[in-house]
């Protein structure tokens, strides 16, 4: 089965970004840990927590590292009180940070602890941080829909929104398909850039952390589509302008609108990233501010932060149609690992480029090995003089690229 060198090249991207079963199963215990302490007996919120469940990336599976040298990522949680809709928004992120922070002594007291607009974020010590939205059940409401409370306490500005994540995450799981073919290019891929001439069945003991083989090309494009966005947001101009970046909920909304899935990595990362750059443009052209709602809850907005006016939906437009046309280039061009490095690093930071090119050349000694031994990609063996007379080595990423320094960092 050929790989284009594209999709290898991406698929190599996407490796290096996942969150592998260890993170995971850290993810899981901070999940428990908080959601057992935020409803114990002397929690201000004791006694009120109808439901606390996981939303965002983790629970579409499209998480990635947020950063990648200290291997840290991010995880969201909905908190569901029994309490008022006409909470006041200021009083309910109060008490759930009151519950989170506990008194002194207690499990978290010491950990940072920030009160956000609409969450209370915790960062543990190794850096990862869990953010918790408190919500209340809309009364005889759509199922699953909720409350969001927002406050902002230099501006006085209070409002509830309503919200339905969990009712996104359903829909999304429901209409995102899985792909034979693309498991096995990605097999086959893996086996070639380890060094493997056997295949062997990778062990998953966790049913719910998704490996990347069985997870679908689209769910890996919205996943290098969000790295891409994370790489472009931490140019300085943009930080000195605190633009805020593409919520990752609306690349996720936007991938489910794009049609029918290729079998191709590439193609689709290009098929998303146009289908939403084109989605921007026409919103732009009819004079108005780009849009997305939960497909599961029209009354909940996506883009109610994001973008802030149309100037800041085109700077992310004009984003996406640079990342289609970099993988057109690397997929098209003649190889030069230079130009390729650049481009990734372009794209998608510094440590995941390297990676990838390491990999790419880790691939090509395999088949030079291969074909040196006589072996076929089915592992057979082969006796034929262009076997024997193959090339047996091919210059590692190092020999022709600039790939010096160290592992970048994104704040996601």
């Amino acid at each position: 089965m050929h790989i284009a060198r594209a999709d290898g090249l991406l698929m190599d991207v996407a490796r290096r970004a996942q969150l592998p079963l260890s993170k995971h199963i850290d993810a899981i215990e901070h999940f428990d840990g908080l959601s057992a302490h935020v409803d114990r007996a002397e929690s201000p919120l004791g006694g009120k927590v109808v439901m606390i469940y996981p939303s965002g990336s983790f629970s579409i599976h499209c998480a990635i590292y947020s950063k990648i040298r200290s291997v840290q990522h991010d995880v969201d949680v909905v908190v569901e009180l029994d309490l008022p809709g006409n909470t006041d928004p200021a009083w309910m992120l109060d008490k759930l940070y009151d519950a989170i922070k506990g008194e002194p002594g207690s499990k978290y007291h010491s950990y940072n602890i920030e009160k956000n607009s609409r969450c209370v974020t915790v960062t543990y010590p190794d850096g990862v941080t869990v953010d918790l939205m408190p919500v209340t059940r809309i009364p005889n409401g759509p199922e699953r829909s909720a409350l969001l409370f927002h406050h902002k306490p230099e501006s006085g500005e209070k409002y509830r929104k309503e919200v339905n994540p969990k009712g996104f995450t359903n829909y999304f799981n429901a209409n995102i398909s899985s792909s034979e073919a693309f498991a096995k290019q990605y097999w086959q891929r893996k086996m070639l850039v380890e060094g493997m001439l056997v295949e062997k069945a990778e062990t998953q003991p966790m049913p719910d952390h998704v490996p990347i083989e069985e997870k679908s090309p689209r769910v890996l494009a919205i996943q290098l589509i969000k790295r891409f966005r994370d790489v472009q947001y931490r140019q300085e101009g943009r930080r000195s302008r605190r633009l805020k970046k593409p919520p990752s909920v609306v690349i996720a909304a936007m991938a489910l609108d794009v049609g029918p899935m290729s079998d191709s990595l590439a193609t689709e990362v290009k098929a998303v990233a146009r289908h939403f750059a084109r989605a921007i443009r026409d919103a732009d052209a009819a004079g108005g501010r780009f849009q997305v709602m939960n497909p599961a809850h029209p009354a909940d907005e996506f883009t109610d932060r994001w973008p802030e006016d149309r100037e800041t939906q085109r700077l992310w437009q004009r984003d996406l149609e640079h990342l289609a046309r970099a993988i057109d280039t690397i997929g098209n061009s003649i190889f030069d690992p230079a130009e390729a490095n650049e481009l990734l690093e372009d794209l998608f930071g510094e440590a995941l480029a390297e990676y990838a090119i390491e990999k790419h050349f880790a691939g090509q000694n395999e088949i030079a090995k291969r074909n040196k031994l006589g072996i076929g990609p089915s592992g057979s063996i082969r006796t034929t003089a262009a076997a024997v007379a193959a090339p047996a080595l091919i210059l590692p990423a190092h020999a022709s690229t600039n790939m010096a320094g160290v592992l970048d960092d994104i704040d996601d």
